[in-house]
């Protein structure tokens, strides 16, 4: 396969956990880096005998790249979207996609126009034992979908506050959301309520209990709850129950737990979260193939909206409906 040559806007956490991915797919070749903070942006320059940047406008004008990784803080995603998009890159974009759903209209556009290959990081749709899960539901209508996460406070600083992060609901339980609507349907109806009760005023600006029901268009109902009240070392993982008739399919980070009435089996993982979301981009981009992407801008931009409808519902204190929320924001972003 080809080389992919890489910029790499964001060198923090989730930049550093890509790239150490990426260093184990020989076609991909991180060229150049940047962040706003110089030392980062060197750091893993030097790593990778790549040219850093601290703009990456400045980037893009500068190199030829094939491909864009943006995982800076939510709020610069759609911008940088937009101009990757504009200069022809593919684009691997850390979720959540946006923090407003009009951008995230106007991102997946751009993508669409370029004729680019877009993939949001929903890592968990990549895990090969899904397709199990996916093979045991044919013809099995769902009945119910239900997910957990328990968590403490973000150890990133601005995730901590919710209109930089979006709470709990719309940085990290986005993931279990994505596959309750790939495995439950597309969601119709959000209701949600939110607690703040854990920390005293002014520690924390964001929720620390969220309750939110979802309601599927095929008739699947769902559950998902969360909080930032715990610590880190609760021994607990994120979930994602799935149940059909005579069927449980319990889905954690690195195994699937199938019962039925005749069996109780495991399969595990043995990749490191990332690897096969990272490995299917690089693929893509190699071979031209978007059809190896299971997380485009188009999906991306769903599962972003149940979460932001949760939100919206848990201020509002009623139901939004999907259809509605959807339209209003693409009206926003002037693709109605």
């Amino acid at each position: 396969m080809a080389t992919v040559r890489i910029g790499m806007v964001g060198c923090g956490r989730m930049g550093n956990v890509h790239a150490g991915l990426l260093e184990k797919i020989p076609e991909a070749q991180i060229v150049a880096t940047c962040d706003i903070l110089p030392d980062r942006a060197e750091k893993m320059a030097a790593k990778w005998k790549a040219r850093p940047y601290t703009d990456h406008r400045a980037m893009l004008a500068a190199e030829d790249l094939d491909a864009v990784y943006v995982c800076t803080p939510t709020r610069t995603h759609a911008e940088i979207v937009l101009n990757a998009a504009r200069k022809g890159c593919h684009i691997f974009v850390e979720k959540p996609f946006t923090m407003d759903l009009a951008d995230a209209y106007r991102a997946a556009e751009a993508v669409r126009q370029a004729g680019v290959i877009g993939c949001v990081a929903y890592h968990w749709r990549y895990v090969p034992f899904l397709a199990e899960a996916e093979r045991l539901l044919q013809g099995k209508p769902v009945s119910l979908v239900v997910a957990h996460w328990y968590w403490s406070k973000p150890p990133i600083e601005w995730l901590r506050d919710r209109h930089e992060g979006g709470g709990q609901m719309v940085d990290q339980v986005t993931h279990l959301v994505d596959l309750c609507r790939h495995f439950g349907g597309e969601v119709e109806e959000v209701y949600a309520a939110y607690s703040e009760r854990a920390y005293p005023p002014g520690e924390f600006n964001n929720w620390d209990g969220y309750a939110v029901t979802l309601r599927c268009a095929n008739g699947t109902v769902g559950s998902v709850y969360s909080t930032y009240a715990l610590f880190y070392t609760v021994r607990d993982e994120p979930s994602v129950d799935i149940i059909a008739r005579d069927l449980l399919l319990r889905i954690r980070p690195k195994e699937l737990e199938i019962q039925t009435p005749k069996e109780t089996r495991v399969l595990l993982e043995e990749a490191p979260h990332h690897e096969h979301v990272n490995r299917a981009f690089v693929q893509a981009c190699a071979q031209g193939r978007p059809d190896l992407i299971k997380t485009p801008m188009d999906e991306g931009l769903v599962s972003l909206a149940i979460t932001l409808a949760a939100n919206e519902s848990a201020v509002r204190g009623r139901p939004v409906r999907m259809a509605e929320f959807l339209a209003e924001a693409k009206t926003r972003a002037g693709l109605a």
